[in-house]
């Protein structure tokens, strides 16, 4: 071990040495070492946020290896649609502070970087945030969404040291971006849509504004691919969605439990940044048959940032959350205190046992032995990674006692009785729906096949 005892030069710390760090490595060579650029842009008046414009694809090659130096992966040179992948900046305001600038690899064949030989984990994209360098966020919020099984999808990933164009670029988590991928990531129908309640949306070419001014992005289908037709339909469920908020019929069209588990799952970590928060929806398909449902939790860079107090979107007018606390329904606050009467004890020992677990673990002593060089690259003091061990199982244990005081002082019936109190007046049986979802009067409904409490039903 004496090669770890004083931090190298910069041109000593090369491939080879990176490797004897204990962490898989990422190594990426494009053509002549070009590197991705972008450009910044403001929010526009009455926006907030900084964002990325002007993004540079430059293709290239990537190789996954084991300290051992195993291949988990190989794209091979680049040939555009045969192999190789192209790199570019990702990310908002994240992308504008750091120096150190996470990034997307999208490889020109399907293909599983994480190395786990199945090819059902195949995909092109793939992603690479800043996280294990200075905190265990991502690991703690992942292991978080797979016990509450949030989106029925936990993002898999790999924590790297990485390597471009052989200059070392330090600790970065290598993880499955949120797209539709039935076999292996999110599964929707070909004509349902994933989608997000997004702060950037001033940024992206499509997107779609509901009444109350709340702005929506389309992770699926890819916006240079949706149609206008399919944009006024999700724009159209997205607005009987709001109206059923204030009207109290509300479980009529989102899926209830998942509101309410993506919700306490913020409120657990004390996510401070409402609208920096990933809030992605599913559609599963164009029918009336699916309601709107929460997904995976994503980004975790404000975790751990409000104790003693609920997550910021907890109470936020940035999405829904306040009025369905607040309406005259109680299903929802039923379903988030039945949640959490149902979860917690499994939950907080899970993430307990998961936490110590990982202190003594082979990844924890490569992170802590990486972060030495990360820090020399990046000019900063590295954390030990006990601080953010000991912070966590800290958090945890208080965080418990703070939210069984305030979840239970939380006024609603139980979540069977709340099923079974729903005004009759909210409740239309009879209405009527085509097949995109749109509701149509009885009376003046063309003849065809339509959708009357959930079932297919003829009208001639």
């Amino acid at each position: 071990m004496a090669v770890f005892a004083h931090v190298l030069a910069d041109d000593e710390i090369d491939s080879a040495f990176v490797a004897r760090l204990g962490l898989p490595v990422l190594s990426i060579h494009t053509i002549d070492n070009e590197m991705p650029q972008c450009d910044y842009v403001l929010a526009p008046e009455g926006e907030f946020g900084i964002s990325i414009t002007n993004k540079t694809k430059v293709p290239g090659r990537v190789i996954v290896s084991t300290s051992k130096g195993d291949i988990l992966y190989d794209s091979y040179d680049y040939q555009k649609d045969e192999r190789g992948m192209t790199l570019r900046i990702r990310g908002n305001t994240s992308a504008y502070y750091s120096r150190k600038k996470p990034y997307k690899i999208k490889l020109e064949k399907k293909g599983d970087l994480l190395g786990r030989g199945d090819d059902r984990f195949s995909d092109k994209n793939w992603l690479l945030i800043d996280e294990g360098g200075d905190n265990l966020n991502a690991i703690i919020g992942m292991k978080l969404n797979s016990i509450m099984n949030l989106g029925k999808w936990t993002p898999a990933y790999m924590v790297v040291n990485l390597i471009i164009n052989d200059e070392y670029h330090g600790i970065y988590t290598l993880v499955e971006s949120v797209k539709r991928n039935t076999k292996c990531r999110i599964n929707v129908d070909k004509s349902g849509f994933l989608f997000e309640r997004d702060a950037y949306w001033w940024n992206e070419d499509v997107y779609f504004s509901t009444p109350s001014d709340m702005e929506y992005t389309f992770k699926y289908p890819d916006a240079d691919e949706i149609t206008s037709e399919q944009t006024d339909y999700i724009s159209n469920v997205m607005a009987t969605v709001e109206s059923s908020i204030d009207e109290g019929n509300y479980d009529e069209f989102i899926d209830v439990r998942t509101f309410a588990a993506w919700l306490l799952a913020q409120d657990i970590l004390g996510t401070g940044d409402a609208a920096g928060t990933n809030i992605y929806l599913t559609k599963n398909d164009s029918t009336t048959l699916s309601k709107v449902r929460m997904s995976t939790l994503w980004d975790f860079n404000a975790i751990f940032k409000t104790p003693s107090q609920w997550a910021s979107i907890h109470n936020s007018s940035f999405f829904y959350f306040p009025q369905l606390l607040n309406s005259e329904n109680k299903l929802f606050t039923a379903a988030y205190k039945y949640l959490w009467e149902e979860m917690k004890d499994s939950i907080f020992n899970e993430m307990d046992s998961f936490i110590r677990d990982f202190k003594t673990s082979p990844l924890a002593a490569n992170i802590q032995l990486s972060r030495i060089y990360d820090g020399k690259r990046w000019k900063y003091p590295p954390d030990p990674i006990l601080h953010n061990i000991e912070n966590a199982l800290q958090w945890f244990e208080e965080r418990k006692e703070w939210l069984d005081n305030e979840i239970g002082s939380l006024q609603a019936p139980s979540y069977t009785d709340a099923i079974h109190q729903q005004p009759k007046a909210l409740v239309e049986p009879s209405a009527v729906y085509n097949l995109h979802g749109q509701k149509v009067r009885k009376e003046s409904a063309k003849p065809g096949i339509y959708i009357m409490n959930g079932r297919k039903v003829v009208m001639k």
